[in-house]
Parts: C-alpha cells; structure tokens; sequence
C-alpha cells in the first residue's frame, strides 16, 4: 500500500512519528495571533488599562534620589602622636580590626544616636488628594521635644498653628479625625501614648505656617534606626583601601544629606570616644585615690606644722636624718605596693562583671608594671569588642560567639591567676618592706621624743606627698592623652546628590506596561488555545495523523441540507465539486465505486455530506445510490422528503428485494435507500451473505454508492462495512470534533483495521491564520487538484484548483 504522495508506507509513518513527537505538543502561535488581530480590541483595551496604571505610577509615585558620602580611617600610627610621646602606656591602642567597621556604622545604636540628634522620630506629613507626602523643613518654626524616655508608641497628630501662643492636636482614631479639638499653648506638655511632648516654638517667622494642616508622626527611634539601617549600604572603595562609601535613597534629598553628615559625625564621636575611653577610665581611677590621699596630706601638714610651732625644732642631727631619710623610702615603696593592691582588687572586682571588659582601665596607666597581665588586658578588651559587635550584628547566637565567649573565659581565667600571684607576690614584699621599717623605726627609738615624733610626722607627711605627685603626675598624663587624641574618622567626600531620580523611571514603566498590556491578553488567547481540545485547523489535523486530507467544506448557513441541489454554482456546490475530483485519484482505474461516509462522533455532517457527495456525483451523469447504512437512527429520507417505510434492514432481514426498498429522490440520476424499519440486531444483518448481495445487486445497477454510517467511535458497523468500500471518507467538524478521536482514528490506521481512508474537513467557519490555513486559491493538496476557501453571505466556497 502506498499513499497519495506515492512514498511507502513504512516510510510515511517513521516520517509522521517524527513529526508528530516534535509538533504534538505545540501551540498553535499563527492561530494565536490571528484571534489576537480579530479581537484588536481586548488587546487595545489591555494596553489602555497598563497605560493608564503606568501613568498613575509615574505620576503619584514618591521619586526616589541616591545620596553618597566617602570617608577615610587613617592608619593608627599617623594619630596621637602626641600622646604616644608623652604617655607612653596602653591608653594608646594601636589595634583596630578594619573588617568591624562596616557592622560599626550600620550598628543600631549609633543609628539610634543620629536619628535622636536629628530629632528623626517626629516627621511632618502633608496631606495631598492623591497621596500623603512628608515635608522636611529644617526651617519649621516649631519643634516637639520628647521628655523622659525618648521612646514612645507610634502615633498620628493633626497639628495646626494657630497663632504665636497656641496651637492645636488633633488625635487620629482609626485614620479619621476626631472631633475633639484640643488646643494648646507654648509650653504646655501634651500627654501622647503615655509619653510627654513638649512643642517648643523656635522659630519668629511664622508667615506661611499659621493655619496650615500638618500630620505629625511619632515613631520609635529603634523603628527608625531599623530602618536606616536595611536602606543603608556600606562598602570599601577596593580591596585593600581604607576608604568607605557610604550610600542612601530615599524621597527626600535634603534629609538623606542630613542623616550621612550626623551618621559621620556620630561615627567620628564613636570614634574619639572609643579611643578615650582607657584615659578616662584611668582619670576616673587615679581621682578616687587622689582624694583619699589629699585627705591624708592635709592631717599630717597641719600637725608638722603645730608641732614645730610648739616645739621650735628645725633641724635633725645627721643620724636621724638619715634613719628619717630611710623610713621614708621604705614607706614610699610600701604605699607604692598597697597602690599596686588596690589596683588588684579593682582588677578582681572588674572581672567578676559579665558586661564592659571592654573598659578595665590598664595597669601602666596607675604606675603597674606587669607585661604578662597588661598583654591579657590587651587580649581581652579586643576579643571583648569584637563579641559585642557580634551580638549586636547577630541577634541569635553563632559558633564565632561561642568560641569567642571561650576565649573570653580562658583570659579571664588567666588574669584571676595573675591576680593571684601578683597578690601573693605583694604579701611577701610588704611584709618585707614593714619588716625594715620597723629595724628603722627601732633605731630612731633611741633618739630623743621630741624628734621621733617630728620624725614620725616628717614621714608620714612626705610619704602621701610622694604618692600624691605620682597620681598627679599619672593623671596629667592621662589627660594629655585624651587631649591629644585625634579621631581616625575624616571625610573625603562629603554628602551629596548623586545623580535624579532613580525611581520611578518614566519611560521603563510605560515599556513594562505595553509588554504587560500584549503579553495579559495574548497569554488569555494561549490559555484557550491551551483548554481547546477540538479540532480548529487542517494544521491540527497534521500534528496527530498521517491519514491524507481529502478536502474542505464551509459552514452551511441554511438549514436544508440540499444545498448543492438548490444552489449549484454556490461556493459549496464548489467544494464538493473539488472532493469529487479529488476522489477520483485514489479509485482510479475502477468504473463503479463504492464511498463510506463515517465519522467520530454524532453531529459532525455525515448526512450533510453524503447528500451533497452524492447530488455532485449524479450531476456528473452517473447513476448514484445513497444507502442509509445507519438503521439504528435512519434520517436521510426526510432531506428528500420521503419515507422510512421500508428500506435497508427488510433487504437485509429478506423481507423485501432491492428494487422494492429504492426510492427515487427529486435529484436527477440519484436514488435512496433509507435504513427502514430499525432492527434488533444492525450489526448481525450487516454482517451477514444478504449484505453481500445487496453490494453485488447495487453494483449491477449503480455507478456510485455512498454508505452513510453510524460514527466509527461508537459502533462497528463501519468497520463492518469497510470490506466492501473502495474508499472511506472520515469526517472531521471545525471547532465540534475532538483531538483524541483523531488520536484514535489514527491508531486503527496504524494497526490496520481501516484502510483506503482519508479526512474530510467540515463546517469550517473560522479562516485566517491557524484557521484552515492554506487553503487560498491555487493552493494544491498533492492531487493534481486545489480547492479555495473564503467568506461569503457567512459561509464559504470552494474552487477547483
């Protein structure tokens, strides 16, 4: 067996197997679009509507701007110069961990710091038709000042100024105004969510104020630093510089400069404040010992001084100069150990503390020599600043914290060990130190009264004086320090604008919307194409069968189905004229020709295409006979006006001859066969030797025979009755047929079980792309033949190629 295009078989299907597993599955974009042309409308209506949202984004949206900032950390060793060179000690700390200083500056309490001295938690709001937009004005003659705690519940205030001495708060219930007006004077505190304001007037010029409508909005500082914090972006310049860029948007260009200029001066003050935070921990030490020694120095002046008064002694003999001399060495060391000791006991107390190890005051800065525990100081104030920054980075808990919490432990561990031995060490020292001080103090016993007690006194006296000149001398030193230190914090470019707006971007938002516009309806005709599983198009066809396609017939836009008969010259007459033709090429070489007219399913035109079939067929001269093979639901006498009396089932069932069930119809050379009487048993009487004559009688008499059968997805009569057909015509309906009855006409293709068959398709109605496309005029089917289709009156008509 070959098909129309002369290919083999075998051939054929490994060529439509392989088109078919690539094509199956596609959409049908041609058809798409042409809906999409036919329906311009829905199109143009879609890309109005994106237009105007587009518009509305363009011109109520908040435009966006970029601010930008640079700033420097200088390298430790160009600071503090001054004080490295006359307080050389660990109040100088050379250390810094670069990689913290990112976290630093987007750390939430220093943005807490700005947004406070900026006074970010009150903003005022204007109200507009549309939208309500913040207004920034520095030059606001009015300021709320937050009393107590600076934190306090969101809240919205409609304030008016009313005049130079009053003012009114309206309070927001659930958005609407409330119809109390309170009304206030300057210096009055408003109670607002259990927190005081206080509205300060500080500005004279009032013009262009009074009167006016402002919403007030109270937030939370620790809201706003949030929120600074996540619009914040922070970065180095390169690898390896030291510069930072700092970077913001937002809305309202004056106020973002603001915030990068304080969030500098903030970070500078962090800075400074981080690095004298040693120096002034020591002042703070070195005070309260110098106040307990002060108290000491004044007591024994004043009694040197009543003592010689009273007992007119000026000078000591040589001995007891020097034994004076030696006691007071001996009582400096002594009072220089129990200063040591104090500064133990502050170190133990210190880190029996969970928080601030950060800020121990170092051991070189009160005269403490000791490089073991100044090293573990050193190690844990860093490792203490860097578990800070993470916590406050991280809010959960992380294996870094953890390890550093060890470390933590293990130096504290560490310096209670130094602690211990230093204490240890001071035990022995002093009670060596008394041990010589009391052979001494035996020595000057020997002397007169008078002068052991001068003596006594004299050494006491020098002794506080001695330690109360090393304070001092610390103390200064420290305050050099502090004086001298510099932050590492400069600005290289200071805050600016970078650049308009960055959002919205007019002409992006009107491009999004044409695409949104096109894409929304055309993704609407895809979902239909996508839910439509009936056959639309011949392409349709061709993606799921391989059997050929005979031709195509318009939609009939008149109820009779003798169309051809009424109307010869009419585009239908044309189409069947064109199946007639192309019917001729696969029965060619045979006189007399038998045609089975099937379908899937009921309602696809099978008794409005064997009607017509057969009336071109008689026009042609050649005797034709219509056989209503369907007897289970016989209609086709009543398009010629005839009865059902009798016909194919009493011939079958031998209860009548053939010429006694034939009718003649109103059609010249065309005759009927009805399907009679309906039977109990169709399919056993096709199946039986009665059938065989019948075809056998028919043919003596007929040129053409047209079976009309039942639907072949239904029944078997029209497998039945395909033994005795030279060809079986398979109607496919536009729009009414589905896919998978193809998809199961092909199957038995495949397998063999019907041959000699191709596909007519029917009613079309929908032309254009994706819609019958192809056939046009001149267009050739492999045939020798065309057929044409266009609209007419709202049907169709077909040409001969």
């Amino acid at each position: 067996m070959t098909t129309d295009s002369g290919y083999p078989f075998e051939r054929d299907m490994m060529q439509f197997e392989a088109s078919r597993s690539e094509s199956s599955n596609l959409i049908d974009f041609k058809r798409i679009l042409f809906r999409a042309l036919k329906y311009w409308y829905i199109v143009l209506t879609s890309l109005l509507i994106a237009s105007l949202i587009a518009y509305s984004i363009n011109r109520y949206s908040t435009s966006i701007y970029t601010m930008k900032a640079s700033i420097i950390i200088k390298e430790s060793q160009e600071n503090n110069i001054g004080g490295q060179l006359l307080y050389k000690n660990a109040l100088v700390d050379p250390y810094r961990n670069y990689y913290n200083e990112l976290y630093i500056i987007k750390s939430i309490p220093l943005l807490q710091n700005v947004v406070d001295s900026l006074n970010f938690t009150t903003s005022l709001l204007r109200e507009g038709e549309i939208k309500t937009s913040e207004v920034y004005d520095v030059d606001f003659p009015v300021e709320f000042r937050l009393l107590g705690e600076k934190n306090i519940r969101p809240s919205t205030l409609e304030f008016t100024l009313q005049s130079e001495t009053n003012f009114s708060l309206t309070p927001l219930n659930d958005g609407k105004t409330s119809r109390d007006l309170k009304s206030f004077s300057f210096g009055d505190t408003v109670r607002i969510n259990d927190s005081d304001v206080l509205p300060v007037l500080k500005g004279a010029k009032l013009d262009g104020y009074i009167g006016k409508l402002y919403l007030v909005n109270f937030t939370n500082s620790a809201v706003i630093a949030n929120q600074y914090s996540s619009r914040l972006r922070v970065a180095w310049q390169e690898q390896g510089a030291s510069v930072i860029n700092l970077e913001i948007n937002g809305a309202i260009p004056s106020k973002e400069l603001d915030f990068l200029g304080e969030l500098i001066r903030q970070y500078q003050k962090y800075d400074l404040g981080k690095k004298n935070q040693a120096a002034i921990k020591s002042i703070d030490f070195i005070d309260d010992q110098l106040n307990e020694i002060a108290d000491s120095l004044k007591y024994f002046e004043e009694s040197v001084e009543a003592f010689k008064k009273k007992n007119v002694i000026t000078n000591l003999e040589g001995e007891a100069m020097r034994l004076y001399q030696r006691v007071e060495e001996l009582e400096t060391q002594l009072g220089l150990l129990k200063l040591k000791k104090n500064y133990l006991n502050y170190l133990t107390d210190y880190l029996s503390q969970e928080n601030n190890l950060d800020q121990v005051v170092p051991p070189s800065s009160v005269g403490v020599e000791d490089p073991i525990m100044t090293a573990l100081i050193a190690d844990l104030v860093k490792i203490q600043s860097e578990l800070r920054l993470q916590t406050d980075t991280n809010k959960e808990p992380t294996s870094i914290t953890f390890r550093k919490r060890e470390q933590v432990n293990k130096i504290k561990s560490n310096l209670f060990e130094s602690v211990r031995s230093s204490l240890g060490a001071q035990k022995i020292n002093e009670q060596f130190l008394a041990n010589q001080i009391k052979l001494v103090e035996n020595q000057l016993a020997l002397l007169p009264e008078s002068e052991r007690r001068l003596v006594r006194l004299q050494r006491n006296y020098s002794l506080s004086e001695n330690l109360y000149i090393f304070l001092m001398q610390k103390r200064a030193e420290a305050g050099i320090s502090k004086a001298s230190t510099t932050s590492d914090i400069e600005i290289v470019n200071p805050p600016h604008q970078f650049g308009g707006a960055i959002s919205p971007k007019p002409l992006q938002n009107y491009a999004v919307a044409t695409a949104i516009g096109l894409i929304i309806p055309l993704l609407l005709f895809v979902f239909m194409e996508l839910l439509n599983d009936k056959i639309q198009s011949r392409e349709d066809i061709e993606k799921v069968t391989n059997i050929p396609l005979i031709g195509g017939v318009g939609h009939n836009p008149q109820d009779d189905n003798l169309i051809v008969y009424q109307k010869p010259k009419s585009g239908l007459s044309e189409s069947f004229r064109a199946l007639r033709s192309n019917l001729n090429f696969f029965t060619e070489g045979k006189d007399k020709k038998i045609f089975l007219i099937t379908s899937s399913i009921s309602g696809e035109g099978k008794t409005f295409s064997t009607i017509n079939l057969a009336t071109v067929l008689s026009f042609s001269g050649k005797n034709t006979l219509i056989v209503g093979a369907d007897m289970r639901k016989p209609r086709l006498f009543g398009d010629f006006g005839l009865n059902n009396n009798i016909g194919l089932s009493n011939f079958l069932s031998g209860q009548a001859d053939l010429q006694s069930v034939i009718q003649q119809t109103p059609v010249t050379n065309l005759s009927l066969i009805s399907g009679g009487p309906v039977p109990p048993n169709p399919s056993e009487l096709l199946m039986g030797d009665n059938m065989k004559l019948f075809i056998k009688q028919a043919l003596s008499i007929y040129d053409f025979i047209i079976l009309d059968t039942p639907p072949i997805g239904l029944v078997t009569d029209a497998f039945i009755l395909s033994r005795y057909v030279d060809h079986m015509i398979f109607l496919v309906r536009q729009n009414y047929t589905p896919k998978q009855a193809i998809k199961t006409v092909q199957e038995l293709y495949e397998n063999g079980k019907i041959k000699n068959v191709s596909i007519l398709f029917n009613d079309i109605k929908k032309v254009g792309p994706g819609y019958g496309y192809g056939y046009g005029y001149g267009y050739g089917y492999g045939y020798g033949l065309g057929y044409g289709y266009g609209a007419k009156n709202g049907g169709g008509y077909y040409q001969e190629g």
